[in-house]
């Protein structure tokens, strides 16, 4: 069975860009299946609910679970080597650096459990420990102002890990609707490259991890 699994802030990024009508149809030709695991579906839901800001975009991701568009993953995922190995991939001064916490692991020890096709996360920091832990290490340097030490042992641990990884972000989502003309009943007035640049822009300002240049690039590509 084909599986895309979905961080919180992929979702995040989607439902406050108001483009969660993608997922179905997006599902319906990938021919598979969506997964969020439990620490996903709280951070999205329950967590959420219980405030003011965030309470509409909870229910609009409630609606996506209840149609199927997301399936919530219930068995148990182990995740507690895998976060032990992260948070003690950087340390400064002798101690370890928490860079990422048990929910933001769960997604991506789900993904390599099930083997997925995708694993789909708009946050810097997890992206940059499965593509670039060297980039990371400069970027904590720059950010505390300190040197910061690497544990080689656990930075190829996790490389083996997650060497058969595929890492996405919501753009790449989005991108994929824009081309099956998903979104095209936006195009009133407006080219279809402004309609891809709004998208882009919007999905950067909103929560994905994506650069200018990169921004500039897949418009260019798209076109």
């Amino acid at each position: 069975m084909k599986t895309i699994v979905l961080d919180t802030s992929s979702v995040i990024s989607l439902v406050t860009n108001n483009l969660l009508e993608i997922i179905k149809p997006l599902k319906e030709k990938f021919k598979g299946t969506f997964y969020i695991p439990e620490s996903v579906e709280y951070e999205l839901i329950d967590k959420p609910l219980e405030t003011k800001m965030f309470k509409l975009e909870a229910i609009m991701v409630s609606k996506a679970i209840e149609d199927k568009d997301f399936v919530v993953y219930e068995e148990s995922i182990d995740v507690g080597s895998l976060l032990h190995k992260i948070n003690n991939l950087y340390f400064v001064n002798g101690k370890p650096i928490s860079i990422v916490s048990k929910a933001e692991v769960e997604a991506l020890a789900l993904a390599i459990k099930l083997e997925s096709s995708a694993y789909a996360v708009d946050e810097r920091t997890m992206r940059l420990v499965i593509e670039d832990p060297m980039r990371l290490k400069k970027i904590q340097e720059n950010k505390l102002h300190m040197k910061v030490t690497i544990n080689y042992e656990f930075m190829n641990e996790i490389k083996n890990l997650v060497k058969n990884v595929k890492v996405i972000r919501s753009t790449e989502l989005v991108l994929m609707a824009y081309e099956f003309g998903l979104l095209d009943k936006y195009l009133i007035n407006v080219s279809r490259e402004q309609l891809l640049d709004a998208l882009l822009w919007g999905l950067k300002i909103r929560g994905c991890s994506i650069s200018n240049e990169e921004v500039e690039s897949l418009t260019d590509f798209e076109l």
